[in-house]
Order: C-alpha cells, then structure tokens, then sequence
C-alpha cells in the first residue's frame, strides 16, 4: 500500500523539486514509511511509502525497466506466479522482485495490453521518455483510487485530489453534476469527481497522454467464461479453488493478517477458509480475527460470530463502538478533502483499526463483495428464454413460486423472462439499476436544478465495454461501475489507511469475479435463499448456523442518532445545499422523522418506508462544501 501523485510538464520544461514538494506537502495526512520523490526531464514521480508485503519492504520506486520507462505502483500484483509464467526466460531475476518491478517487466513485453493479465489492486503510472508517453492504469474494482488533471500545459496524477487542488493550485470549480449524482444517492459517473477539473482514471481503464493529446482506454469488459448448463457441484469445485487463490493472495503480508468477523456468510467464508488453508500449510499464518458486539441491539451478531470461534477453537478480539462525532468529521474533511465517513461505517471501522494499530499490523480482511457477485438476481431468466433453455427457465421459476400450480408459476416465468425482451424499460431496469423506473424519485432535489445540470442525461452516459452479451452479463457488470459504493467507500478506506491499515476484499479477486460473471444465474439463488454457490462451496467449512444463516443485521441505529444529532445542530434548512438550491429542507425533515421517531420507539418495530441515504448525503456534502470550499 502507498500513495502515489507525478507532474508531467508536456511543453518540455524541465521538472523541479519545487513543484513535488508543494505536492507532498498538500497531501492528506496517512501513515507512511517516508515521502520519496524522483525527477528527470519534464516528469517528476512522488510515492509515499507504506510496506506491507515482504516485496515491497525492501523496494525503492520509481521502477526503471529495461527499456527505459519509470513505473510507480500504488497497490498490489495477487497473481506473481502467473505474471513470472508469462516473462518465460527472464522470470528468474525478477522472482522476488517488487510487483511494480513484475508489472513493468509484463509491460515491456506486450504492450499495454499487459493490464489484462494482471489480478489485484492497482493504480499504475507508466513514463516512456523516449515515446513521451504517460499512462495512468487502474484496476476494475477501483479501490485504489487514482485522479488525473490536465490544463494543456501540466498533465498530473495522484491518489487524492487534495495533492492536486492543493499542491497544484488547481481552481477550485465545483462539478454541479457530480454533486448532484452524489446527492441523489445515484453516482454512476465513472470519470467525473467533485471538482470540474479534476477526473478519475476509470475503474478497469487508462489514461494515456502522448504529444498533449489525451486519449481514454475503458479497457476492462465482460468475460468469455460461460458456465450455463453446468452442475451445482462444478460450480460450488470451481469457486473453492478460485476462492482458495484470492485468500493466498490477499494473506500475502510483511507482517500479521487480521480479518473482520460479523457472522455473515461472507467474513464467516474468510475466518473459516483461511483457517483450513493455514493448518494445511497453504498459507503461512493463522490470521487474527476481529469482531464487534452490540448486546441488546437488533443488529447484534454474536451468536453467529460466536459459532465460528467455537467451530474453528478461536477467540476473537472484540472492539468496542465509536460514537460519530461532529467536530472529528469536520477536522477530517478539511485535513482530506473527502467526504466525511458514515456514521456506521466508523462505528465498527475505528474500533477495529485502533485495535490493530496498539501491535503495528497492517493488513485488515472484509467479507466486502460477497453481497455484490453471490446474491444472484433474475437477469439471467431472458438469456434462458432467448437461447430456448425453457425447461432450465421454467425449473427455476418453480422455485420462486413452489405453492403455485405449475402452470401459474410456469405463465408467470415465462412473463417475468418475456418482459425486458420486449419491452425497453424492464430492459433498462435490468441492464442498468440506476435507471429502473422502481426506484422512488429524487423529490429531494430541486427540479430547476437536477435540469440546469442535466441529471437525467448524466444517468444515461456510459463509456463503452466490450464483451458483454447477455442480460446476466450487462447486469453484473453493474458491480464493477457502482459509482457511489466507490465515492462512499474512498473515505472509509482513506480513514484506515490514514491509520496505517490497508484493507484487502478477498471477493473482488479478478480470477473469482471472472468466473462470478458467468457463473449459471440458477445457482446464485433460490427465491430468498441466496449465494447458494457460496453455501454449497462452504459445506463443512462453516458451521451450520451460519451457512444455512438468511437474516441479515441493519447496521442502522447509529446513522439514525448521528443525522438527530446534526439535525439539533443544523437544521436542514440552514444547509448549503439547501440555501444554494439545490436540495428541498422541508423534503429531508421529512425523511428523516420517521426513522427518529422509530428509535424512540425502541427500534422493534418494521423500518419506516423511506429513503435515510439523502439525509446523511445532504449532511455529508454540507460539511464538505463548508470546510473545503470555505462556502
């Protein structure tokens, strides 16, 4: 883990220390194993270090290869011994090279077409001097995060936009649009950030800058692998292996590995698999576990988590609740320049990391993503219909209405399946989620202005991706273009790594999400009963309580108190968005008091029908707006 920022001067001008000092200073604070920076010719590179492999310990970036072009590398390369298989003869001086110095050896052989082969986390900037050419890469989960501005002279890179605005002077425009995604609780934008110069690379893309010519690579598509048709036990074989591959290589550390455990399938999966892969001498360490436990509240876990300790003889560490505080936010959005974190995100996330940081570790697991490619959906049904597997489509269907006659379950599979085939908003619900009709609107938002910024055609722009050709494919490819899972999650990870703790999600795996994107949508689930592959797969792995597990805890209650608490202090009506506009104070009062009225209650009864996101983005963009922008 590291962050990583450069400065290109494309007009020939010699780089100086200057500008990468001012860069390094404007940096959000993290921890760091010391700031290094490099510079020759109109390119400069910073990298502020952190180790926490074996690799990286000992690593010095830039990379030079032996062509002459500099690599810097924030992240991680999980699948090394693939990348050596393909340098063929020069695999053996780079054995135990730093991945960086793995990525550029597979770039200078094939070009950059190398990214496909490559599993992991990464952002990866290439300089070639002699075509002056730079090109930013990303991987497609896009969790490091990675931002690019170009104003025709200097072309520059970094992992946050703070070094940029900051270090560069960049003008402080607002992105009207991108707010406004953001506030409607439907970022899908893949390039646009807060800020009207300033862009993300793409997840699964590239930026490449040659002779001042900018040009945008959405390299990343859909899957060739089609395993409609095949058994249950295939599948359940085949993710085992592939699941065995992303923990070995997520476990891969300098130092001691902890993972989360809420008692979820997905974190259980992690604790318990791990665990067999350690006493069988797969993977060289029993990672830590870490737990949190709310006795007396409804999204308490401890009988699952518990199951899981006394199935695999473990104890876990338990950490405690971290109240969101008002003022730390605000001191986080101006030391940052992100987004304050959710209040149910630090609650547990906090906690945690302090845990972690009284012994040094820097390695924290997450069942993260487990949700995202298992649960399964009904997107396949139409593939079924189109391509006559009738009586798979019909079997299926049987399943999600057993108490009806055959006939009525099979008319209404057959309906269900018929629907996006023929009509265009049921097709558009299904192949892009934001879009469906469903979901309620946005009365949140003033209408003059979602229009002046155009939000609707914002919602419709997508950049192209190859490869994906059926109904179940353009569906899940939703998952690796989930916009504002990605903006919301970037405080969350920034926090931990500003503590000093990289989190890896062993369920984005390249390799498994691969595999996940063409996997028989009949398998993923039943009805409710859902991740059925993971289950299967699982058996005799977890504990029974736990795999054959169906609730789920609503991490909730902690929201609820944070938006009373700012509301007592700002009420909406006093908000920036508000006054600037853009959003309707009455509207957020108003989605907001029921859910204050539910804990008062006792948090017993059923959830109120409405929307929370808005509140805490209406809140969450207040104070962002008023401590980084000074308005």
């Amino acid at each position: 883990m590291s962050a990583i920022a450069g400065a290109l001067f494309v007009d020939g001008r010699s780089m100086s220390s200057d500008v990468l000092d001012a860069m390094i200073a404007a940096a959000p604070p993290r921890a760091t194993d010391g700031a290094t920076q490099w510079h020759a010719g109109p390119m400069g590179m910073i990298r502020f270090a952190y180790a926490t492999t074996h690799e990286a310990a000992a690593e010095t970036q830039p990379f030079v290869g032996a062509s002459g072009a500099v690599a810097l590398l924030d992240g991680r390369m999980d699948n090394r011994e693939e990348l050596l298989a393909l340098l063929g003869s020069t695999a053996d001086r780079l054995r135990d090279a730093p991945d960086g110095m793995l990525a550029l050896a597979v770039y200078e052989r094939f070009g950059r077409e190398f990214v496909r082969h490559l599993v992991g986390d990464y952002a990866l900037a290439i300089w070639e001097p002699a075509e002056r050419r730079l090109s930013l890469f990303r991987s497609p989960l896009g969790w490091r995060p990675f931002l690019w501005t170009f104003d025709g002279q200097t072309c520059a890179f970094a992992t946050d936009a703070r070094t940029l605005v900051v270090g560069l002077n960049r003008p402080r425009t607002l992105n009207e649009g991108a707010l406004a995604e953001f506030l409607a609780g439907r970022f899908v934008s893949e390039t646009d950030t807060f800020w009207q110069d300033i862009e993300r690379v793409p997840q699964g893309g590239a930026i490449i800058l040659k002779d001042g010519q900018v040009s945008q690579w959405p390299w990343h598509g859909g899957t060739d692998e089609d395993w409609q048709g095949r058994s249950m036990d295939e599948h359940a074989e085949e993710f085992r292996a592939l699941f065995d591959k992303a923990l070995v290589a997520t476990v891969r550390s300098n130092g001691r590995v902890t993972s989360q455990l809420s008692g979820g399938l997905d974190s259980s999966s992690i604790v318990c698999r791990a665990t067999e892969l350690h006493r069988a001498g797969r993977i060289d360490q029993q990672i830590g576990v870490i737990t949190a436990r709310f006795p007396g509240q409804p999204h308490d876990e401890t009988p699952w988590s518990s199951a899981v300790e006394e199935h695999l003889g473990i104890t876990a560490e338990v950490a405690s609740s971290v109240p969101f505080s008002i003022d730390r936010a605000r001191e986080w959005c101006a030391s940052t320049y992100h987004l304050p974190v959710r209040p149910n995100a630090l609650d547990t996330l906090a906690g945690v990391v302090s845990i972690l940081n009284a012994d040094g570790r820097r390695v924290l697991l997450t069942g993260e993503g487990g949700d995202d490619w298992l649960n399964g959906t009904l997107a396949h049904w139409p593939d079924l219909l189109r391509r006559g597997r009738w009586p798979a489509l019909i079997a299926h269907g049987r399943q999600h209405w057993p108490d009806a006659p055959w006939a009525v379950s099979a008319a209404k599979t057959m309906v269900t399946a018929a629907r996006p085939l023929v009509l265009p908003r049921y097709r558009r619900a299904l192949t892009h989620p934001h879009l469906d009709w469903r979901i309620p609107k946005v009365e949140w938002l003033r209408p003059e202005w979602t229009g002046r910024v155009d939000l609707e055609d914002r919602w419709r722009q997508r950049l192209p991706r190859a490869g994906l050709h059926s109904f179940a494919q353009r569906s899940r490819y939703a998952v690796f273009k989930h916009g504002n899972r990605q903006l919301i999650s970037e405080s969350a990870l920034m926090y931990a790594e500003s503590k000093g703790v990289e989190v890896r999600h062993p369920f984005h795996d390249a390799r498994l999400t691969r595999f996940l994107m063409g996997a028989d949508g009949n398998h993923l689930q039943a009805k409710n009963y859902r991740k059925l592959i993971l289950r299967e797969a699982m058996r005799g792995t977890l504990p029974e309580m736990v795999r054959t597990r169906t609730n789920k805890a609503m991490f909730i209650n902690h929201s609820i108190d944070a938006h009373d608490a700012l509301m007592f202090e700002r009420p909406p009506s006093e908000l920036i968005p508000v006054k600037l506009g853009w959003m309707d104070g009455d509207r957020l009062a108003d989605l907001h008091t029921p859910y204050s009225q539910w804990r008062r209650d006792g948090s017993q009864g059923p959830l109120p029908n409405k929307p929370m996101g808005p509140v805490w983005f209406a809140y969450a963009a207040d104070m962002w707006l008023q401590q980084v922008h000074g308005l």
